[in-house]
This record gives structure tokens, C-alpha cells and sequence, in this order.
């Protein structure tokens, strides 16, 4: 083998290793117990597991694994997919951005759950209960359940002793 073929196998490797460093793939399967999914990278290939990179890890803990059809970024040091991190998703045709705002914070979970945080507040969407466990503190504004003030509302029938009164207005 002479000098200049060695050096285009040499180069050839590099520029492999170079593309592979960061690829984009779909989700095909996820373990979500052990932190780890497979991607394609289009056609019929699989990854080998790879570890889900989270936001936090430690302290402040945040975990949202990826699902099955959902568009991520691997990151694969020295250009082995094998080795790869998944370190984020992308919005899809199939999975677009939950929100156009860009002064808003919105986060999408799975069951009709929806945070949104814009404007300097803070609205939370929940089909079933929000439950809060440990004291509320409302300082200066009021709290509306079904239109009634806890403030502004009325009780009826209130008589010294009786242990229920009429509902309020």
C-alpha cells in the first residue's frame, strides 16, 4: 500500500467519524426503566441502546423520556454511534412545538397535562386533580373555585353554634 492510499483510508475514516459525531434519528424503542432507547437513523438500521441524556440529574431532577416516532439528536464521541448519547428532541411534522410564543415556558405531558408559564403567570391544565400537599400561601390576590370568591363570598344562615351554614354566593 502506497503513501497517498493510506492517507485517502485515513481521510475517509475521519470524514465518517466527523458525520457520525452528531446525527439525527427517530426514536424506535424506548427503556424507560434503565434510561435508554434505540433510534433509526432511516431505513432498516437500529442503534444499540443508548443512554437518554436528562436536563438535570442531581439537585433539580428532570425526567421526560422520549417516545416511540419522536426526533432526537445523538451525540457520538469519536464518531461511534455505538457509544452514542441521545442529548435532546427535535419538533416534528409529527411532533410539532407545543407553542409559538417565545416568551412562553410550556410544557405537554402525556394524559392532557399542561403547564403554561407566560405573562408572569402560571396556568396548569389538568383533566383530573392538582393536588398540592403542604400549605398554600395566597398573599395579596384571592382564590376563585366555580366563580366564588374566598374573599368577596357570602354565607347564609349562619346562626352562633350551628356547625353548617348555607352555601355561599
Amino acid at each position: 500500500m502506497n503513501i497517498i492510499t493510506s492517507i485517502l483510508r485515513r481521510l475517509s475514516d475521519l470524514e465518517r467519524r466527523l458525520t457520525n459525531a452528531q446525527r439525527y434519528g427517530t426514536i424506535t424503542a424506548v427503556d424507560a426503566a434503565n434510561g435508554r432507547a434505540k433510534v433509526t437513523f432511516g431505513g432498516e438500521t437500529e442503534s444499540a441502546w443508548l443512554p437518554i441524556s436528562v436536563a438535570r440529574a442531581a439537585g433539580a431532577k428532570v425526567w421526560a423520556p422520549p417516545v416511540a416516532g419522536e426526533q432526537v439528536m445523538i451525540f457520538s464521541p469519536g464518531g461511534d454511534t455505538a457509544q452514542g448519547v441521545i442529548c435532546g428532541s427535535l419538533p416534528s411534522d409529527a411532533n410539532p412545538s407545543p407553542s409559538s410564543d417565545g416568551a412562553a415556558y410550556t410544557i405537554h405531558m402525556p394524559g392532557g397535562v399542561t403547564i403554561n408559564v407566560a405573562g408572569g403567570a402560571i396556568e396548569i391544565v389538568a383533566p383530573g386533580q392538582v393536588k398540592v400537599t403542604g400549605d398554600i400561601i395566597v398573599t395579596g390576590g384571592d382564590v376563585v373555585a366555580d366563580g366564588i370568591s374566598l374573599k368577596e363570598h357570602i354565607h347564609g344562615g349562619i346562626v352562633r353554634g350551628a356547625l353548617k351554614t348555607d352555601p355561599p354566593e
